[in-house]
């Protein structure tokens, strides 16, 4: 069960790594990605402060306590823990890189291999009382959600303006 453990703890990275490999030919799409994954990042970092949902295993007294020090931190054997859980910021990371891989590749035999990595997270992420169910689906949500907006945008580009081009023989 170890292992499991921690793959579903550096599951996110190692979607990541795989994601890089799949999309390092295609490099409009590997750019996308890459702005994806910091903006996906940052975007929870701000849902998190935000929302302020304590994780599960916090004792509610004690994120009140935090909360009205103005601390968003406890540390837990000596690195900072942030407390807040909403929403799951592995289960968002796992989705993102689900759906764009997907959208970008639209193989099915990638898509079930990050959906069993995305179930692996986020039954790790619940069972080790890091976040609550629902953390998870609004994480998961938002993940996928804006998987869906960068791919859009990244194909956008790629498609870029359509012009006329002049006839190379035509009349001027």
């Amino acid at each position: 069960m170890s292992i499991l453990y921690e793959l579903g703890a550096y599951g996110p990275i190692i979607l990541i790594l795989l994601s890089w490999y799949f999309l390092w030919d295609y490099k409009n799409l590997f750019f996308y990605l890459n702005v994806g994954i910091i903006s996906n990042a940052i975007l929870n970092i701000i849902l998190k402060g935000l929302i302020q949902e304590p994780r599960p295993i916090f004792d509610t007294a004690k994120v009140n306590l935090v909360k009205r020090h103005a601390k968003e931190y406890f540390f837990q054997n000596g690195i900072p823990f942030d407390i807040f859980g909403m929403p799951s910021g592995h289960a968002q990371m796992a989705l993102f890189m689900t759906t764009f891989i997907y959208l970008s590749l639209e193989r099915t035999n990638l898509l079930y291999l990050y959906l069993a990595f995305t179930l692996l997270i986020c039954y790790q992420r619940v069972n080790s009382e890091y976040h609550s169910m629902s953390q998870v689906i609004v994480g998961s949500v938002i993940g996928s959600g804006f998987a869906y907006i960068v791919y859009h945008l990244a194909r956008e580009k790629i498609k870029g303006r359509i012009r006329e081009r002049p006839d190379d023989n035509g009349p001027v």
